[in-house]
């Protein structure tokens, strides 16, 4: 299988465009919110090449505000910055991907027993309107909206629990996931009823406010560690991806008058 047969690598001016940028933030971080997008969605593809010059020229901006934006990334684990050597977008790296889960395990988990606790019929109501949406989306196979759409119930439940910016860290945790979510969703690795119907069930407990069905709800939603392994082993042809694609990466300095890694 060819990495690029399943993720093919797109002309550079085809995905970093100003009319996508977001249009709330400063520069550095409308750039770092749409680099993070491309990457964490597998359209940068791990090896691909990032040049600041080609970056702020297709942004029609200086490279000021590219550099900030990919040190930021780098911090984050997105980018790798080789030197001398140039900025390659990062491998698939499982160890973050479950550090990521188990984050978000543990954060959810007290979001979700303190929205069970605290919730108000606004709450309850936008919990329903999002399944609603989710299962119209599951009908239509507009899967790219389903994933929109579980990213909003989740958010949700940490407005209903007062805990806003615990969803900020949330989110920041898990690009790993993200990124691991959607080589699933291109490899057709699927379970949208499944999903509705565990919401369905944390709605429901939240609702009555039985914390310890919550509580329950929510772990067999997301699941464990053993479980997030599990669930990859049963995918040889995502583990063959990651290891195929990984080895795109530059380690270091290539040398002088040999090819970089392809775009």
């Amino acid at each position: 299988m060819s990495p690029t047969s399943e993720f093919p690598s797109l002309p550079l001016v085809d995905l970093v465009r100003s009319d996508e940028l977001p249009s709330v933030g400063n520069m550095a971080n409308r750039i770092y919110a749409l680099l993070r997008k491309l990457i964490v969605e597998v359209k940068l593809l791990p090896g691909r090449a990032l040049s600041e010059k080609e970056i702020a020229a297709l942004l029609h901006v200086s490279k000021t505000p590219v550099r900030e934006a990919i040190i930021r990334l780098a911090d984050e684990g997105f980018v790798t910055v080789v030197p001398q050597g140039g900025t390659y977008v990062a491998t698939i790296d499982v160890q973050r991907y479950m550090e990521a889960c188990f984050i978000r395990f543990k954060l959810e988990e007290g979001a979700v027993i303190e929205a069970t606790k605290r919730h108000s019929f606004e709450d309850i109501a936008r919990l329903k309107t999002c399944l609603g949406e989710q299962r119209t989306a599951a009908e239509d196979e507009q899967f790219t909206d389903f994933f929109l759409l579980d990213e909003e119930f989740h958010r949700t439940i940490f407005a209903a629990a007062r805990l806003p910016g615990a969803w900020g860290v949330v989110n920041q945790a898990k690009g790993e996931m993200d990124r691991m979510r959607h080589l699933k969703r291109v490899f057709a690795v699927r379970r949208t009823e499944q999903v509705i119907g565990e919401h369905e069930a944390i709605v429901a407990a939240i609702e009555s406010g039985d914390v310890e069905a919550a509580r329950e709800a929510v772990a067999k939603h997301l699941g464990s560690l053993e479980s997030k392994i599990a669930e990859l082993s049963k995918n040889p042809k995502i583990w063959a991806y990651i290891e195929q694609i990984n080895t795109r990466v530059p380690k270091k300095r290539a040398p002088r008058g040999s090819k970089t890694v392809a775009e």
